[in-house]
Formats: C-alpha cells, structure tokens, sequence
C-alpha cells in the first residue's frame, strides 16, 4: 500500500501555539482514516494541549530536532478512543520514529504517560527520545501483539509523592482495568512477541528530574493468561531505583546483552500469588501460577546496590520452571548477588564473578561452581 506523505506545517501547527499545533498535527494524523499516510514533523518544538490519537497503518516521523512539548495534565498520544477495541484489533500497523516526546515534568507537575498504546498488532517505536515523565509511563503498552522499541531514551523521571515506585518507562501489560484504564475493553490481551534493544534508561538532568525506578517490567496478571516472547536486548540502565526489569509469569523471556550501571536492583521475575491477579477473566480465583523457560546471558552487572542482581521467586508451592543464567559479568566485590526460589530446572554457568547462588526449593539445579566444588572434593 503507497503512503500518503504529508508535512505537519500544511495542516496549520506552527510550532509556536497550543491550539494551532495541538489541531494541526491532529489534522494530519487523521489523513490515516483515507488510508496509510506518513505524517512529517519538521524541526521546531510544538506544543501539545490534548491527546493526540493516531490510527492505522499510520507512519509518525520527526525530524531530529522535532519536539512535540505537553502543556496539558493530558497523556501526549493514544492509538485509540473508549469504545469499542478488542483483542489485537484496535490501530495497528504504526511506526514513530525519531525526535522528542517532552513531558515538560520539570515545569508541570501533572501525573500521566506519554504514550498509551493498547489492542493492536504491530507497533514499532525507533530513535525517539522521552524525556521528563511524572509518575506515569513513557509507554504504556498493553494489549500489543508484535511490539518494538529500538534504539530510543528514556531521560527523567519525578514522583514527588513517592507512591509510584513502580512506573516503569515502558510498561508491558494486559488489558484489565486496573492495568489500562485509557479505552477498549479489558478482555485480558497480553503484550506478546516483544523486542525492545539498544535503548538507554537514564537520567535528563532537568531540575526535579531523577532517573526511573524500573525501566522495563509488568504490573497485572491473569489465570492462564501468559505474556509471551519477550526479548529485552542491548539495553542500558543506569541508576535505575528499584529493579531495572521486573517480570510476571511469562513463556520464553530473554535478558540479553544489557549492562546494569549502578541500579540498585537488576532483574526480578516472579511469579503469580494468591490476590487480584490469580483470578480467570470470569472473576473466580483459580490460584497461583508460574512461569516457564527464561534466559538471561551475557549481561553486565555493574555495583548493584541493595537488591539483587537477578532474583526469581515463587509462592504457595508452584514453581518457575527452566530458567538459564549463563556468561553473565558481576561485580568482582559482590560475594552474593542472585537468589532463585522455588523453582525446577535451573542453569547457572559461565558467569563471571559470582561466587554463590541463593537457592530455596530449588529442583534439578546445575550451577557451575557447586560442580567445581564437588570435583575439587573427589580429588
């Protein structure tokens, strides 16, 4: 299918009045109701009063030195109104590429997210910069079967209140009410078939400004509802608050190439416990649930702080199965940095600088240095 290609400028955005930008890129964004259009932002920085709402098949690119600037308590883009969505099969086919999202968070002090991405099928975000978040998330994803983010930042993050530790900068979620409340339906769609490399977690160094407690993780779960395929690679995060990445029950996730600088946690996955989200979308509790075959390898851990550098955990018995840490790089004055509970089937070798591994209910363990250990005693 030809795109569309049409100029931002054309529609009326100046690039210097709420009003005139907020309605002009609108304009253009709407031109994606004709058929697949791609909407040009030149440089400039223009300001954001509403919600933008982009559609289908639609291909939103910014110049480098494009800013689009909230001025509003609004969320900055959404790929979709209340009513209606279900499923994967709200807006999708998009692509936003280059360019800033500026929350302004530094000036207002107003809680939301940049982007509110749900029910869709393929969505790829590359070379953007978020910047200046309040409380909320830079992308809230949920409900997205095929998503990606490459080669983006994500730069400051503020919560003067201290009740949203948990935010991440790109949220992977599934569509319940508590977990999306933006529109469509909460049918429990996951996010699945994820990739998300060569992007930076850090801070803006704006007055007020911090870096983000988590960069990447899921909040909300579902009985026999998995997130699936997700592949975190190539990414760095530095000083991150809490656990850079943090997991709920999946099947197939992959922590590769990563270098954690100075977080005070790196990875946690854990499974589900009794409460809200053991429940079946029919609102009947069919109890705890774990997850199933995560990697995490070639990662570099540099000075975590008071938590782990990967922990895994379960409760009530069930237990995360097949979990593989391999040619990961650890802080040489860490002693003690990983601790896996209740689990079955667990490969810990060829990581540098770790000399123990926490365990609790731990089945079919190979770890490498036990292994050495055992040997040495034979002798």
């Amino acid at each position: 299918m030809t795109k569309n290609q049409i100029n931002v400028k054309n529609y009326g955005a100046q690039g210097r009045n709420v009003l005139f930008d907020t309605i002009g890129i609108q304009h253009a964004l709407n031109e994606a109701k004709k058929g697949p259009v791609e909407v040009y932002v030149p440089a400039g920085t223009y300001y954001i009063g509403k919600e933008l709402v982009i559609y289908a098949h639609t291909t939103l690119v910014l110049h480098e030195q494009a800013v689009l600037r909230r001025m509003s308590p609004f969320a900055m883009l959404k790929n979709g109104t209340k009513p209606g969505y279900k499923g994967y099969d709200g807006n999708g086919h998009i692509t936003i590429r280059g360019g800033t999202f500026d929350q302004y968070g530094h000036v207002l002090n107003f809680n939301n997210s940049i982007m509110s991405l749900g029910h869709a099928r393929e969505i790829m975000i590359e070379n953007v910069t978020f910047k200046n978040v309040v409380q909320g998330h830079a992308i809230d994803a949920c409900g997205i079967d095929g998503f990606e983010v490459r080669d983006c930042k994500f730069l400051g993050f503020r919560d003067d209140t201290g009740m949203r530790a948990f935010s991440e900068a790109v949220q992977i979620d599934l569509q319940l009410k508590d977990s999306f409340p933006k529109f469509g339906e909460y049918d429990g769609t996951p996010t699945k078939n994820v990739i998300i490399s060569g992007c930076y977690f850090g801070n803006s160094d704006e007055p007020m400004m911090k870096p983000w407690n988590r960069a990447i993780g899921s909040h909300a779960s579902s009985y026999e509802i998995y997130y699936e395929n997700i592949f975190i690679e190539n990414n760095t995060f530095d000083r991150m608050g809490d656990y850079a990445l943090t997991f709920l029950k999946s099947k197939v996730l992959r922590i590769t190439g990563n270098t954690f600088n100075d977080c005070e946690g790196g990875v946690r996955y854990l499974a589900v416990k009794q409460g809200k989200y053991s429940y079946d979308l029919s609102g009947i509790d069919r109890g705890v649930q774990a997850g199933e075959m995560t990697m995490i390898d070639n990662n570099h851990f540099h000075s975590i702080n008071s938590k782990y550098s990967i922990l895994f955990q379960s409760f009530e018995g069930v237990k995360n199965k097949d979990i593989y840490i391999i040619n990961n790089t650890f802080s040489e004055d860490e002693s003690c940095r990983v601790k896996i509970g209740s689990a079955s089937g667990v490969v810990c070798a060829k990581n540098s600088h770790l000399k123990k591994v926490k365990r609790e209910e731990v089945e079919n363990f190979y770890d490498e240095l036990m292994t050495k250990e055992e040997n040495k005693g034979e002798k």
